[in-house]
Formats: C-alpha cells, sequence, structure tokens
C-alpha cells in the first residue's frame, strides 16, 4: 500500500481545532472519534513560559519605555514573529484513505502514534493544542505550539523564536526554499514516513524532484551533526588536556615542598641535635636526646619518599596519558576536517543541482536522471 503524505502550515483556529466553534465540512456524527490530546489557554501558557524572563529584562531597564507589560500582547502586536504556530499532518487524501472508508482506523493508529513522540523530538516547539480528526473527509491531525529559545543575549533570555528554535534542534536553511521550516517539515515527514512503514504503508513521493534534492540534504544534515560531534569531542579532550596540566602544575608545586623540606632539616630546631647537659653521660644523652631525633627523621624520610615516588608515579603516567589525549586529539582535528571538506562538496553539489534545474527545468531534468540510472544498471547487468 502507497500513501501520500500532506504536511501544511496551518492558520492555527483552535475554536475550530477543539471542535468549540463546528464548521460545515464537520460530520458531528464521527466527532467523538476525534483525539483531544491537549488545549490550554495560550495566554496561561505564555505566563508559564516567560514571565520569569520577563521580570529580569524589565528590571533591567532603565528607560520606562522600553518595558514591557505583557509578553503576550507585546508578540500580538509586534510583526517579527507569530503568537504561534501550527502545522498539520495527513496520510492520503478523501478517496484512498477516507475517514469512513476501510483504512480510516489505520491512519488514525499512525496519526496517533506519530504525536506521541512530538514533544520530545522537538523539545523548543511547546505544544498546548492538538487534535487528531476523524470527523472530516479524511483523518489529520493539527498541532499548536510556541517556538522559544534560551539563553537569549537580545531582549527576553526567554523569548518567542521559530526561526532560533528549528536552529537549536539542528536545522539550518541555506536559501529561501531551503529554509530552516521547510528542512525541519521534511524531517517530521520521515518520521511519519517510518511509522507508516511499521504498519505496512510505503511512502509515495510523488515529486522526484524532491527525492534527489533530499538525499542531498539529508547527507549534508548528517554531516553536519557529525562535525558538530567531533567539535564537542575536540572540546571534551581539551578539557581533559587542560585538567592534566592543573595536575602537572600541583606536581611541580610538591618539588618545590621537597625542596622545603631539606630547609627544614637544616633550620628545624626539633630537628637538631643540642649540646650535652653538664655531666650527662653518653648513654642518658643518647636515650634523651639522640634516639627521639633519630625517630623523627625517620618518619620525615619515610613520608618524604612516598610523596616523592608517588608524585613521579602520576607525572610519568600523566605525561603518558597527556601524549595519548593530544595524538587523538589531532586525529579527530583530521576527521572534522575531512567531514567539512565532504560537507562543502554536497553544498556544492546542491547549488550545481539547482543550477542544472534552472537551464532544464525539474520535468526534463528528471528524466536525465532516470536515464543516467537505467544506464548505470544497464552496465552493470553487462558486466555480471
Amino acid at each position: 500500500m502507497k500513501r501520500t503524505i500532506s504536511a501544511m502550515v496551518g492558520k492555527g483556529s483552535v475554536t475550530h481545532n477543539s471542535r468549540t466553534f463546528t464548521a460545515e465540512n464537520v460530520d458531528s456524527e464521527r466527532t467523538h472519534l476525534n483525539i483531544d490530546y491537549c488545549n490550554e489557554p495560550i495566554k496561561k501558557v505564555y505566563h508559564e513560559m516567560f514571565d520569569e524572563a520577563l521580570k529580569q529584562y524589565n528590571d533591567k531597564q532603565k528607560r520606562k519605555d522600553r518595558i514591557i507589560p505583557d509578553y503576550y500582547k507585546h508578540i500580538e502586536s509586534g510583526k517579527q514573529e507569530k503568537l504561534f504556530h501550527e502545522i498539520i499532518f495527513q496520510i492520503g487524501n478523501k478517496d484512498d484513505m477516507s475517514a469512513t472508508g476501510e483504512h480510516a482506523e489505520l491512519a488514525r493508529k499512525v496519526l496517533d502514534e506519530y504525536y506521541q513522540g512530538f514533544q520530545e523530538r522537538n523539545p523548543y516547539l511547546r505544544v498546548f493544542s492538538a487534535h487528531l480528526h476523524m470527523d472530516e473527509a479524511t483523518p489529520h491531525i493539527h498541532i499548536d505550539f510556541v517556538p522559544f529559545t534560551t539563553g537569549s543575549n537580545r531582549g527576553l533570555e526567554t523569548r518567542v523564536s521559530l526561526k532560533q528554535a528549528l536552529l537549536n534542534m539542528g536545522f539550518k536553511g541555506e536559501g529561501r526554499s531551503d529554509n530552516e521550516l521547510n528542512r525541519w517539515i521534511l524531517s517530521e515527514k520521515k518520521v511519519l514516513a517510518q511509522i507508516m512503514e511499521r504498519h505496512g504503508i510505503e511512502w509515495e513521493q510523488k515529486d522526484t524532484h524532491e527525492q534527489h534534492l533530499s538525499v542531498l540534504d539529508y547527507k549534508k544534515q548528517e554531516r553536519v551533526k557529525e562535525v558538530a560531534e567531533l567539535d564537542r569531542e575536540i572540546e571534551e579532550k581539551q578539557l581533559e588536556v587542560k585538567g592534566l596540566k592543573a595536575t602537572v602544575e600541583k606536581i611541580e608545586e610538591a618539588k618545590e615542598l621537597l625542596g622545603d623540606v631539606e630547609k627544614q632539616l637544616d633550620e628545624d630546631p626539633q630537628l637538631q641535635l643540642p649540646e650535652p647537659q653538664g655531666l650527662m653521660t653518653a648513654k642518658s644523652y643518647k636515650k634523651k636526646f639522640v634516639e627521639p631525633l633519630i625517630n623523627r627523621l625517620k618518619k620525615l624520610v619515610r613520608t618524604v619518599l612516598a610523596r616523592s615516588y608517588e608524585g613521579w608515579e602520576n607525572y610519568h603516567r600523566i605525561n603518558n596519558l597527556n601524549g595519548r589525549l593530544h595524538r587523538e586529539n589531532e586525529h579527530l582535528k583530521y576527521e572534522n576536517t575531512k567531514l567539512k571538506e565532504v560537507n562543502g562538496m554536497l553544498r556544492e553539489q546542491n547549488k550545481a543541482y539547482r543550477l542544472l534545474e534552472k537551464v532544464f527545468g525539474k520535468h526534463k531534468l528528471n528524466e536525465i536522471i532516470e536515464q543516467a540510472r537505467g544506464f548505470k544498471k544497464s552496465k552493470q547487468r553487462d558486466a555480471r
């Protein structure tokens, strides 16, 4: 079974989605089959998400005209960001996946499974309203969310931002048509396609241009993830090296302390033999002064030797470990450079593909690609 996947950016009519308002295209007799996942008042959500950051921001302002009394109204009246966004996902169409047809329950099950992991996959998209509709022509799901970012240096520390929310989740665009939102939607389509496949439904991608382009995008996205992972490993190794250097410095300090011990042996009164008193016998002098001094000296020497051996052992061990970490770090840097080169090549391939598309057009370019694939398969068969 093959079915298409539709992903649409909705207007976000919460009253319609929750069936507070019923439109003409809704069959009220099937409304009980809908699934209402959540329906929180958006103003309440804004207070929970942004009140603390808003207070911190306002406390820093010295000019009254820069104070924001209500962040919800501030975003509502502004032009840079929307209060919230809506995405709608649908499998198939009214002809092959009708809400009253034999596959209606299958569509309901797949969309329900898709939603269960949505919030976990998208931690910077705060879902406040989500509804799966079975009372219209085709089963579909509405998901309304507030995109946000944290740790911002501009405006509120936690603020509304769709672009930054998607960037935080690893979706970086490279043009007007290849923007963060389109990349995220494609990623979510792939998640839905995997769930469909587990239920025996194959994703039917009618536009072959999107198929070819998505492969390049996917490869680039994977390279970006690998580079980020290598950067993280390099940073960890650098922190380890920094820690080892600090330990070596402590050992050097311990060596200086050993020098102080020599000074202590020469100058500490408790470690010096006093002059014999009057007619004291050699036996008395030995018992009263010499033997206690020797015991103190033995104790001091044992302590110094133990610390010395331990210090030198740690010093050599850390030097060996430091050398190994340095070699690993260099290897990671080499791999990182190679991955960045591959990523650059993929970016150039992507640009070349778009240029060819402009010259030949989508349809003609797809024909050329299919002919090339057929020629390659023919050569492989001839070789066998």
